[in-house]
C-alpha cells in the first residue's frame, strides 16, 4: 500500500520488525557478557525475563493491534536504560556497548514513528476502512508521558529483580506494589493508540475519548471541505469544536454543508454540541489528505 508521493509507508514498520529480530544479537549479547559474574537465578531470571519481552514485541508486531502498539512503545525505549544498567553492573566492552546502544536507539526511533503507530492500529479494519492516529495532547506529551513510561517498567521489573537477588520479603512487596500500579500506567499510556480516524465507506469517524464522550461520524454527502486548519482559527467560534487538544503539529479541519452532533468531554455533565467544523490533529496529516482524495472525500 503507497501513500505520501508513492512511498510505501509500511518500510518503516518492516524496518521496526527486521531491527526488533536482531536485537538478542547486539543488545540481548551485551545484557548477557554483563551477567557473567551473577549468581545462576539472576541470570537465567534475566535472560527468561529479556527473551519474554523480546517474543511479545515481535509477536505484538505480527499481530498489529493498538495493545501490541502500546507493548511496543513501553518496552522498545526501555533497552537503553536497561543497556546502562546492564554496563554498570558488569563493565561491557566499549565496542560492543557503542553497537547495542546504537542499535537500540534506531530501534526506539523506529518504534515511536508515526509510520509505525499507523501500521499497527490499521491492524483493526476490515474491509474498505483505513485508520490513522491522533496526536497526543501537548500536556501529556510534555508532561506526564515520561514519568507513566517510567512508573510502568520500573513497575515491572524492580519486583522480579529483588526476587532474582534472592532478596525475597522486599521483591514480594514491590512486586505487589508494583504490577499494580504498572497496570494502571499501562492503562493510561494504552489509551493514546487508541485515538484515530477513520475512513470508512459513508465517510470518516474520529474516536477519541479524551475529547469526547463517544465516537462521532462525519458522512461523506456533508463534507464541504478538509484541509489544513487556518492560522487564526477561532476556536471560540459557538460552530466549531477543536478535539486537537493544543497537540503539537500541524492540524487538519473539516468544514461540513451541515451539522454534526458532539459531546465534548469535559468536568461534570457533558452537553451535546452541534457544529459545522471540526479540527483534529492526526500523526501524519499529509496521508490523511491523501487517504481523502483517494476516496473522492475531498476536491
Amino acid at each position: 500500500m503507497s501513500h505520501d508521493c508513492g512511498v510505501d509507508v509500511r518500510i518503516p514498520f518492516k524496518s521496526f520488525v527486521g531491527l526488533w529480530a536482531l536485537l538478542p544479537f547486539t543488545v540481548g549479547a551485551a545484557i548477557d557478557s554483563s551477567l557473567r559474574d551473577h549468581s545462576s537465578l539472576f541470570r537465567v531470571s534475566v535472560s527468561i525475563g529479556v527473551w519474554f519481552l523480546w517474543g511479545f514485541v515481535l509477536g505484538s508486531s505480527m499481530i498489529r493491534r493498538p495493545w501490541g502498539l502500546t507493548v511496543t512503545r513501553v518496552v522498545a525505549p526501555s533497552a537503553l536504560p536497561a543497556l546502562l544498567v546492564a554496563n554498570s553492573a558488569g563493565d561491557l566492552s566499549v565496542t560492543s556497548l557503542a553497537v547495542a546502544i546504537g542499535h537500540a536507539t534506531i530501534v526506539c526511533v523506529f518504534a515511536l514513528l508515526p509510520e509505525t503507530g499507523n501500521v499497527m492500529v490499521d491492524g483493526l479494519s476490515y474491509g474498505d476502512e483505513r485508520r490513522f492516529l491522533l496526536r497526543a495532547p501537548a500536556a501529556i506529551l510534555l508532561g506526564t508521558l515520561p514519568l507513566v513510561w517510567a512508573l510502568v517498567v520500573l513497575g515491572v521489573v524492580s519486583g522480579p529483580l529483588l526476587l532474582a537477588s534472592e532478596n525475597w520479603l522486599l521483591g514480594i512487596l514491590v512486586t505487589g506494589a508494583g504490577w499494580p500500579l504498572a497496570g494502571l500506567g499501562f492503562r493510561s499510556l494504552h489509551q493514546l493508540t487508541r485515538r484515530w480516524i477513520v475512513f470508512v465507506p459513508n465517510g470518516l469517524v474520529i474516536h477519541d475519548y479524551l475529547a469526547t464522550r463517544e465516537p462521532f461520524l462525519l458522512r461523506s454527502q456533508d463534507l464541504l471541505s478538509l484541509g489544513p486548519a487556518a492560522a487564526d482559527l477561532n476556536a471560540q467560534d459557538v460552530d466549531l469544536i477543536d478535539v486537537s487538544q493544543l497537540s503539537m503539529g500541524p492540524a487538519l479541519q473539516v468544514t461540513l454543508r451541515g451539522e454534526v452532533e458532539v459531546v465534548p468531554r469535559t468536568r461534570g455533565t457533558s452537553e451535546v454540541k452541534v457544529v459545522k467544523s471540526v479540527v483534529f490533529s492526526p500523526t501524519r496529516p499529509g496521508a490523511v489528505l491523501q487517504e481523502a482524495q483517494r476516496r473522492r472525500l475531498v476536491r
